[in-house]
């Protein structure tokens, strides 16, 4: 039983084998010096300006990628009219205080709705001023008075709100820089 198995393996083997040599012949198309020649042919040939332009167009595209996604970030509620103020967005990684604001404020005109705001104090031209910011954008501009006083806050940066009455909040702010409070109303 097991020579007939062998021999009816190798039979299969040989017949296989065969007709694979039937099918490729090797000398004729593969291989051969002339179609080595042809290899490159119906291939056209890019010149370096071709090619450089349209590395500058991937460039432009990538680019315009970068752009549309800093548009999607958001835009500014209120622009910056003045160069210092861009100067603490710059540092706006620091820690600064978060105010969580549960009524809408009425500053200089703006309302500022309801949310949370990063609290960022400025100095501009001995002007002492807090800034409502959300994400790097600076929401309201809150003129403020700048004292020595600590509010008996635990904390070097603070942020509180206090009702005064007649719609009237007073905000006492606190920072490494300097301490200062402001009354604003709300609607």
């Amino acid at each position: 039983m097991r020579n007939k198995l062998t021999c009816l393996l190798s039979i299969f083997m040989i017949f296989t084998s065969t007709a694979f040599a039937d099918e490729f012949d090797g000398g004729k198309d593969w291989g051969s010096l002339s179609n080595m020649e042809n290899a490159w042919d119906g291939q056209k040939i890019i010149k370096n300006s071709e090619y450089e332009a349209v590395v500058k167009e991937l460039e432009k595209r990538k680019n315009a990628k970068k752009i549309r996604a800093e548009k999607k970030a958001g835009q500014m509620l209120m622009k910056n009219t003045e160069s210092s103020e861009t100067d603490f967005l710059s540092k706006f990684d620091e820690q600064y205080p978060l105010l969580n604001l549960t009524v809408p404020l009425d500053v200089s005109g703006t309302v500022v709705p309801v949310g949370h705001y990063k609290v960022v104090g400025s100095k501009v031209n001995g002007k002492v001023y807090l800034n409502l910011c959300q994400a790097y954008n600076v929401v309201a501009k809150i003129p403020a008075i700048e004292t020595e006083d600590d509010f008996n806050q635990d904390e070097i940066n603070f942020v509180k709100i206090e009702d005064v009455g007649n719609n009237v909040l007073k905000f006492i702010y606190g920072s490494m820089n300097f301490n200062a409070y402001a009354y604003t109303r709300y609607e």
